[in-house]
């Protein structure tokens, strides 16, 4: 049973609809022809009988009261012969007093005799010498006597009728599973012949060919089918439109500082190929130049590889978002230590003041994307803003905070709103636009909001996630936290 049920798992649709159904089919067709073979033979049997009776009732009729006042039958012999004028069964008969005393016939039939008769006739199943027979006991009373009549009969006939029903309801019954079976599975072939023809469409299809899809047929499960599957072709377009966009934003991010590197490093080249022929006077000048092309190319480099942070970051970010994978109970606090320590020594060597204000804060998320959201802010903060910088935890009734706060000169604050789209920037930025915009994405994925604000006294800029309000788990470790 379980080897069917594991191979029908794996069969078509069709073959298992069509098991299903023809199994279901079989066992009520069964139950109906059980009953209607037991109706029929019910209704065999009481035509047998009432035959049976029919002859009692006749002998009955040929019962007397004699001279003696005795009980008499006057049945020729030829009445006699021609009831049991049977080619198939033997007819016995008897006629017994009220004392069941034999009056007339076969006295085997005595064992089936009572002295106090039932107030209706009885026909029972019986044994006569060793043979099975049906016997009908029929008790008349007279004005002074009383006589039962019993008639009994083998059962050959009844055996016969039975077996000829039994072979037609067998006979019956596999036609109209042939039928039925046979319908079915052209009625199935009808019914899922659009999804086949949906399913030979689909796979025709260009792995790029992403429009939306007509209903393969025209019940609401069909357009159900079509609905769910155009969601999913418009996601895969968002998500193909998303990709195409980020890697044109990383074509047109890169181009810029790699022609500027590659000018310096022609540049630099040339200043080489003339240094042995210049004076002395000239080759300090010439130095200075190429001193000054070299920081400017490890300035490139730096930006290179700040941009190739930030995409990575941002691929990062949007394939993590669907990834399925279920949230981690975080402690924002560590988060926060674990991510700072890599720009300790860059806010060193920058001469700014990297602090925290962290207090206890829980919540549910994907360590590796809120990782790349601190790197984010840290990093904006340290290249765009000045000393001090303060990253901040803090858990209200309401949410769990996450801020930093610079002090440098901010952007326009009616710009504020704009940061979050990509290659968005102030006026006097020169990064890439994209991590605000990484951090918006990350903080989506979590359910939170991201706002900005200027900092303290108008300065700066102060960056703040919320991630909503504290669980009942989070509001325990924040106070354990607190009392520890």
């Amino acid at each position: 049973m379980w080897r069917l049920t594991s191979s029908l798992k794996r069969a078509s649709l069709r073959t298992r609809l069509l098991a299903t159904l023809g199994l279901w089919l079989t066992l009520v067709l069964a139950l109906a022809l059980l009953l209607d073979l037991r109706g029929a033979e019910r209704l065999a049997d009481q035509a047998f009988d009432q035959a049976l009776l029919n002859n009692a009732v006749a002998l009955a009729a040929r019962v007397e009261i004699d001279t003696d006042n005795d009980l008499d039958v006057d049945l020729p012999q030829s009445a006699q012969a021609l009831l049991q004028a049977d080619p198939l069964d033997e007819l016995y008969f008897a006629v017994f007093d009220g004392k069941a005393k034999l009056v007339w016939g076969d006295a085997r039939l005595a064992a089936f005799v009572s002295t106090q008769p039932p107030a209706k006739d009885v026909s029972l199943l019986g044994q006569l010498d060793g043979r099975a027979v049906r016997v009908l006991t029929l008790h008349r009373q007279g004005p002074t006597k009383q006589a039962s009549i019993v008639v009994a009969e083998t059962l050959n006939k009844r055996l016969e009728a039975s077996a000829q029903i039994r072979a037609r309801s067998v006979r019956l019954g596999l036609l109209l599973l042939a039928a039925a079976m046979l319908g079915l599975h052209f009625s199935t072939r009808r019914i899922l012949q659009p999804l086949e023809r949906f399913a030979s469409q689909l796979e025709a299809r260009q792995a790029r060919d992403l429009s939306p899809v007509a209903p393969p047929g025209d019940t609401s499960e069909s357009a159900v089918l079509a609905s769910a599957l155009n969601s999913l072709l418009a996601r895969l377009r968002e998500s193909a439109a998303a990709q195409r966009e980020f890697i044109g934003d990383a074509a047109h991010q890169l181009r810029t500082p790699l022609a500027s590197l590659c000018l310096q490093i022609e540049m630099a080249l040339e200043d080489l190929a003339t240094d042995a022929a210049a004076p002395q006077a000239q080759a300090q000048a010439q130095a200075q130049a190429q001193t000054k092309r070299l920081q400017l190319m490890q300035s490139l480099v730096a930006r290179l590889q700040r941009l190739v942070q930030r995409i990575l970051s941002l691929e990062r970010a949007s394939s993590e978002a669907g990834s399925g994978l279920p949230t981690q109970r975080l402690d924002l606090t560590l988060l926060v230590e674990d991510c700072a320590a890599e720009f300790i020594d860059r806010a060193e060597r920058c001469g700014i003041d990297l602090g925290f204000e962290l207090a206890p804060a829980a919540i549910d998320g994907w360590p590796g994307e809120l990782h790349e959201l601190l790197s984010n802010l840290i990093d904006n903060a340290l290249t765009h803003g000045r000393s001090p910088i303060v990253v901040r935890t803090l858990t209200t009734p309401t949410a769990v905070l996450l801020e930093v706060e610079d002090q440098g000169a901010g952007p326009d604050v009616a710009l504020l709103p704009e940061l979050f789209q990509r290659r968005r920037r102030g006026a006097a930025s020169q990064g890439e636009g994209l991590g605000l915009f990484i951090v918006k994405a990350i903080a989506d994925h979590h359910g939170a909001t991201v706002s900005l604000q200027p900092g303290k006294g108008g300065l700066g800029l102060l960056v703040r996630v919320s991630f909503g309000p504290p669980s009942e788990h989070g509001s325990a470790s924040a106070r354990s936290g607190k009392s520890a």
